[in-house]
């Protein structure tokens, strides 16, 4: 399923509130205000239940300052999936009938980008330019099958530690 709201960064903030107005309840919805990255906000319906999960997750992610990747619906600002990139190096790219393989190191997993996403050309491109330049990215997948949804270039430089892929030898 192709994503076009999610945003990554590091959890800012997080802030305990009450407001019905954002849903439009008769009565106080507790929620929890999420500031992602440069500024975008959430919100977590705490009568959802995954967002008692969400809110230790977010937690975790705020004291260490790692990154999460959530969807924000733009409607009501309600967070509606909370997902962990992770730092990679991609070891190689291979075409595959339905988009492409891809090989993330140290990953053993099989990590593919569905052509179906409708982000699949602009991610490609991302891809394959970190690849030949050795630029570590951050890599967001969805949860169950590996299925790539959000690559993006973590801002450090290239890494040279780990060995060249060796190309297959040539068919002299």
């Amino acid at each position: 399923m192709a994503r076009s709201d999610g945003v990554v960064g590091e959890v800012r903030e997080l802030a305990s509130h009450v407001d019905t107005a954002e849903f439009g309840a008769t009565r106080d919805v507790p929620v929890v205000q999420v500031v992602i990255g440069d500024g975008h906000r959430g919100q977590l319906d705490m009568r959802d239940p995954r967002a008692h999960v969400w809110i230790d997750v977010l937690t975790s992610l705020h004291a260490t300052g790692r990154p999460a990747y959530v969807e924000i619906e733009p409607d009501t600002q309600r967070i509606t999936e909370l997902l962990l990139p992770l730092r990679f190096l991609v070891g190689g790219i291979r075409r595959v009938d339905d988009g492409l393989e891809v090989d993330l190191v140290i990953s053993h997993a099989r990590h593919y980008l569905r052509r179906s996403n409708e982000r699949f050309d602009e991610l490609r491109a991302v891809l394959e330019a970190v690849f030949e330049s050795r630029v570590p990215v951050l890599v967001t997948e969805s949860s169950d099958v590996h299925e790539i949804i959000d690559v993006r270039p973590t801002g450090e430089p290239a890494d040279d530690s780990y060995a060249q892929p060796i190309a297959p030898p040539s068919q002299a």
